[in-house]
Order: structure tokens, then C-alpha cells, then sequence
């Protein structure tokens, strides 16, 4: 594993209001299979402690998986085309929905790089969000 600077901008659109959230931190990488792992503390983030966020990055079949585990457990699989139900838990409950990868671009190697995304998020078939996500990985 290596230590790394992972700065994170994400966009959610809801009903043309935008909200912008960005992050740094020091997190770590590791690529293996071609495969690029990115692991850092999400407790910042989510405003609970003990939260940690794996990210998976699937260049070959334009995936990405972003797991959070600890206090609070959640598990998105974004896909470009594809929708697929993800379980997402939040300090007030669990949540069920759909989530369709419209974008899965990524050019992150050893030295770095960056990670872009855009996926919609829907409840019960009915969208809630448009989001945006940038990652950029700095050495």
C-alpha cells in the first residue's frame, strides 16, 4: 500500500440546485490486477467516527465500487449503462436504491491520477439526485 493525498469533489443535483462537497485527506493505494484500490477515513465525511471508505476502481469493465464500513456500512456499484440496487446506510437508517452509471472515467497509475464519475440515484424508480464525483490521487 501506498500513502497518498486523495482529494474528492462531489456534485448532487436535485431539481437544478446543485450542492458541492469536497474533501482531502491521506489515504492509501494499491494496484493489483490492474485493479486500483484507494482506502482512506471517511469519518470526516459522513460526520460519524469509526468510518472507513474502501473505493474500487475496475478500469477494464468501467466500475467502480465505493464501500463504507465501520459505524456505518454502505455499498455502491456504479457501472457505466448499467443500474444496480445498492444498500446505503445512513445515521437515521438504511436505505435501498437504484443506481445508474451514466460515466466511469478513470487514468489513476502508481504516480497518481484522477477518477471521474456520474451516476443517478433513484428511490422506489423515481430519481432523487444526479450526482458528480471527482477523486484526484496525489503521491
Amino acid at each position: 500500500m501506498q500513502e497518498v493525498i486523495i482529494d474528492i469533489k462531489g456534485t448532487q443535483i436535485v431539481d437544478g440546485d446543485k450542492d458541492v462537497v469536497s474533501m482531502n485527506t491521506v489515504g492509501q493505494m494499491n494496484i493489483i490486477g490492474g485493479k486500483t484500490y484507494l482506502k482512506y477515513d471517511d469519518s470526516v465525511a459522513t460526520g460519524v467516527e469509526g468510518v472507513s471508505c474502501l473505493i474500487k476502481v475496475d478500469p477494464e469493465d468501467k466500475s467502480v465500487v465505493m464501500q463504507r464500513s465501520g459505524t456505518l456500512n454502505s455499498r455502491m456499484y456504479i457501472k457505466m449503462g448499467q443500474r444496480h440496487i445498492c444498500h446505503y446506510e445512513t445515521g437515521q437508517g438504511v436505505l435501498t436504491m437504484g443506481v445508474f452509471g451514466e460515466t466511469v472515467e478513470n487514468s489513476i497509475t502508481e504516480k497518481g491520477g484522477k477518477l471521474y464519475m456520474s451516476y443517478t440515484l433513484d428511490v422506489n424508480n423515481s430519481m432523487i439526485s444526479r450526482n458528480l464525483v471527482e477523486i484526484d490521487v496525489k503521491p
